[in-house]
């Protein structure tokens, strides 16, 4: 198979039929037609039948395209590469990060590296933790940032921080005078939840049963940062990683944090190759990464007992 049927395959599984694919591609229509026939030549599959004048694709053709659009992602990835070679050479870096640590707290870290080296390129990418160790891996990525639940077996790992866990709430909420929150102080309250496959929630949850106590879900969602803008218009309380309570500054916004006891930590893990030495620039990276998160407040390996206000 050619890289031009697959591009004729995906346009026509988009654009719903051969003309409106012919239009997209910029081709005639019969060369569409001709390049999704050899695929279905060389893949020995059928891809489209014909129902009511209609052209309709198969079973065996959806599963193909899910992979032609993986590939695709991976042409688009190499294609965004050259063009930043092109302009920059290659001596620009590539930090991935879990949403966690890349919306709020990477930002500062740049501006950290910046203020060092002014002729450097960043691309900042965000992607889930186990997306973001594939980059890595891959060499997509120069540097990675993720939380401490995945399989790191193919890359190298140092600690990047233990920030603790947070319960977050509007400052007239009932829990907002208290010095820290406990699981009973949650009972009958309306939660926001980190979602179900998160570790710190799991834990929540274990430290919930083990006190025989249940919490009234209002909401899930999938980062702390929404927690806290949730708890901030009332919604309710949740609970959150510190990190991104002060790297927001949601304090300043009105937004009260008392800590969770018993203590829950919000583990993170920096990451690169195994198989390539670190740039000198990918260690000042590095290094601003870990001054970036000390201005903040937030060490290496250790739980924090108190938030500071």
């Amino acid at each position: 198979m050619h890289l031009g049927e697959l591009e004729a395959f995906d346009a026509v599984m988009r654009m719903g039929s051969t003309s409106r694919a012919a239009e997209f591609l910029g081709i005639s229509q019969p060369a569409v037609s001709r390049a999704v026939a050899r695929l279905a030549r060389s893949t020995r599959l059928t891809l489209f039948r014909q129902v009511g004048g209609r052209l309709v694709p198969t079973p065996e053709a959806i599963a193909l395209h899910e992979e032609v659009e993986r590939a695709f992602i991976g042409m688009d990835q190499l294609r965004a590469r050259a063009a930043m070679i092109r302009e920059f050479g290659a001596s620009g870096l590539r930090l991935a990060c879990y949403p966690a640590l890349g919306l709020s707290f990477a930002p500062k870290a740049i501006q950290r590296y910046r203020s060092r080296d002014r002729t450097g390129h960043v691309t900042l990418l965000i992607a889930g933790s186990n997306a973001v160790r594939d980059m890595v891996a891959s060499g997509q990525a120069d540097v990675g940032l993720t939380a401490d639940e995945i399989d790191t077996s193919r890359v190298s790992v140092q600690p990047f921080m233990s920030a603790p866990a947070v319960c977050v709430m509007a400052a007239s909420h009932r829990l907002a005078g208290r010095e820290n929150v406990t699981p009973a102080d949650l009972e009958g309250e309306p939660f926001i939840a980190l979602s179900p496959d998160d570790t710190v929630r799991r834990r929540i949850e274990r430290t919930l049963e083990e006190a025989q106590l249940q919490t009234r879900t209002v909401v899930e969602t999938q980062y702390s940062e929404v927690v806290c803008n949730l708890a901030l218009e009332g919604v309710g309380i949740g609970i959150a990683n510190a990190m991104t309570y002060k790297a927001s500054q949601f304090e300043s916004r009105g937004l009260v944090a008392r800590p969770f006891i018993p203590a829950i930590p919000f583990r993170a893990l920096i990451l690169t190759s195994k198989d390539r030495l670190k740039s000198t620039r990918a260690e000042t990276l590095i290094a601003a990464l870990h001054d970036a998160r000390n201005d903040i407040g937030i060490k290496v390996g250790t739980i924090e007992t108190a938030v500071s206000m």
